[in-house]
């Protein structure tokens, strides 16, 4: 069936865009498909039982069974130290990580369940789908899931207890899919949008919590190398400022912040390759975007639309007098950039664990034009 979830358009030379239709992070559990497992979460939003801050918190409150000192673990990878713990020597350390782990992995079940089955009360709960958006996810036949969360052994678990919580009440469950490289998805799926066949390219993924640099090499075509770089901190990200100075006082702050990253990116990969980096410059971003166009509703990067309509031709505007060349800004919703990767699946939702859900479908096409089009 066609997908409700992408704006199709018919124009071979314009891309289709996701909705913002699309989130799983607003489903609401108005009725759980199977009582006795998770019950606290009836009646919550996905983003209020899980998320990656939610599976943090659970670590730190935990942290005297699980031996892990809060005080020498940056917060932000307190979920790869849980990962570790699943094979900790000390056996009640091994234990209380894989409770964490299949609590949260229970909850993952109960909402593709959830989905699949679309019961009439879950349904009423989410005003912005029709029967047609339910209909889809229950004829899906497979989940890839990819970022930090579905990274080595959590992942195996999280996909173990999904396919468990479906065999309580007999339903074929939803095909997991686990990836290798799950937390740098989105950066392989920006570096397919490449046009040059040769030298090196800047790709970047601006995330809720970071801001993660490569640069891409191809010859002749075929890519030789991802050189991933030191992350920068996400800043600026407070989702809802009312006053409209002070939203556009933060957007400018935001975007200085984000054209440093950049041109550091770019001046790193120039001095390392000893190679001038060429013009395009492929972005994966938390936000919906519509041929450069940002939603101005959703997400920390919401107000950068303060800047003007279209955000690719604020970047491209300053970027090109830093860089003192005519540069191509290609920006990919994230969600998308990770299910690039997958084009060639039929039937199949890319789904990143990150800070929040994040959504992708391999049969998005995206079409770029040849030459810079923001003049």
């Amino acid at each position: 069936m066609q997908n409700p979830f992408l704006n199709r358009v018919s124009d071979p030379d314009k891309s289709d865009y996701l909705t913002s239709a699309c989130s799983v992070n607003r489903i609401r559990l108005q009725k759980l498909p199977i009582y006795g497992i998770d019950d606290e979460i009836e009646g919550l939003t996905v983003k209020e039982f899980f998320s990656t801050k939610l599976v943090i918190d659970e670590i730190k409150k935990n942290a005297d069974l699980l031996k892990i000192d809060l005080g020498s673990v940056p917060e932000k990878k307190l979920p790869r130290v849980l990962g570790k713990k699943l094979d900790d020597e000390d056996e009640s350390a091994a234990a209380e990580a894989l409770r964490i782990t299949e609590k949260f992995g229970n909850r993952l079940g109960l909402l593709f369940l959830a989905l699949k089955e679309g019961a009439p009360e879950n349904r009423a709960a989410r005003e912005d789908w029709t029967d047609k958006h339910w209909e889809y996810w229950s004829q899906i036949s497979d989940i890839i899931l990819v970022g930090g969360l579905a990274s080595g052994k959590i992942g195996e678990i999280l996909r173990e207890r999904v396919n468990y919580i479906f065999s309580l009440v007999n339903v074929q469950p939803y095909n997991i899919i686990l990836y290798d490289n799950a937390s740098d998805v989105g950066m392989l799926g920006c570096a397919t949008q490449i046009s040059s066949s040769d030298g090196v390219n800047i790709v970047m993924d601006f995330g809720q919590t970071s801001i993660k640099r490569s640069f891409v090499v191809k010859s002749a075509g075929e890519i030789t190398e991802i050189r991933n770089l030191e992350p920068y901190q996400s800043k600026y990200m407070d989702w809802e400022t009312p006053d409209e100075c002070e939203k556009l006082c933060q957007a400018k702050k935001l975007h200085k912040y984000l054209i440093k990253a950049i041109e550091d990116t770019y001046n790193t990969a120039k001095k390392i390759t000893q190679t001038e980096p060429n013009s395009e410059i492929v972005i994966s971003i938390a936000s919906y975007t519509v041929d450069g166009a940002l939603n101005a509703d959703r997400s920390g990067y919401a107000k950068l639309c303060s800047l003007g309509a279209n955000y690719a031709e604020c970047l491209w505007w300053d970027l090109s007098g830093r860089l003192r060349k005519d540069v191509i800004v290609k920006l990919i919703h994230d969600g998308t950039a990770m299910a690039l990767n997958f084009s060639d699946r039929k039937n199949t939702v890319c789904l990143s664990l990150g800070s929040y859900f994040g959504v992708g479908f391999p049969e998005t096409k995206l079409v770029w034009p040849f030459k810079n089009e923001h003049k």
